[in-house]
């Protein structure tokens, strides 16, 4: 993330209880991609982001250019790099020790019940196995215990966590093909008007 902010406009900056104004970065402000990706008609890889990899060395692996991490930030709607980007395991366990107190309370403690629809499982059709993925529904604790224990479960908070940290881990990257035109693009990218508040 080391290269994410250089692409952001900077403000004029007075320190308070001084005269003194600075140039900071304007970190309120973000541009969407939306607009270039809809007209350019542009592709996108999918991508499984590994353990303790960040944005600048997914850049330098995927474009052979670790300043390009804002692009994949900015194309995966990520406004956040510290919270947003999924954690290594180090990070996580070290959230959840300081959200939750420990990691064990994290496993000991329940975010919420849901009743399972739909179980895991098998399907043959035309001699081709499917998998069918579980279907749940959120509900409360009351409805949690009038159902038979095959058809509930708790979520624990540790649970949680783990299943938004690896939806963190799918991102897409804009295709290499259209990198040139980004870099050609990119003085224009963030002139005034072309930010989202």
């Amino acid at each position: 993330m080391a290269f994410y902010f250089r692409a952001h406009p900077t403000i004029p900056y007075r320190i308070p209880g001084t005269k003194q104004t600075i140039a900071v970065t304007d970190i309120t402000r973000r541009f969407s991609v939306a607009n270039f990706v809809r007209n350019a008609g542009v592709n996108f890889d999918e991508y499984y982001v590994q353990d303790g990899e960040r944005p600048d060395t997914v850049a330098y692996d995927y474009y052979d250019d670790e300043t390009m991490d804002w692009l994949i930030l900015l194309a995966n709607e990520i406004h956040d790099p510290y919270y947003e980007w999924p954690l290594s395991y180090e990070q996580f366990n070290s959230y959840l020790a300081q959200k939750y107190g420990t990691v064990r309370n994290a496993y000991q403690t329940v975010h919420h019940y849901e009743q399972i629809l739909q179980s895991q499982g098998l399907i043959v059709e035309s001699g081709i196995q499917r998998l069918l993925p579980e279907k749940t529904l959120e509900i409360d604790y009351t409805t949690y215990l009038t159902l038979a224990a095959d058809k509930r479960k708790s979520v624990s908070v540790f649970d949680y966590e783990n299943d938004l940290n690896e939806q963190r881990r799918h991102i897409y990257l804009i295709d290499l093909n259209y990198l040139q035109l980004i870099k050609e693009q990119h003085p224009y990218i963030f002139e005034e008007g072309a930010f989202v508040r």
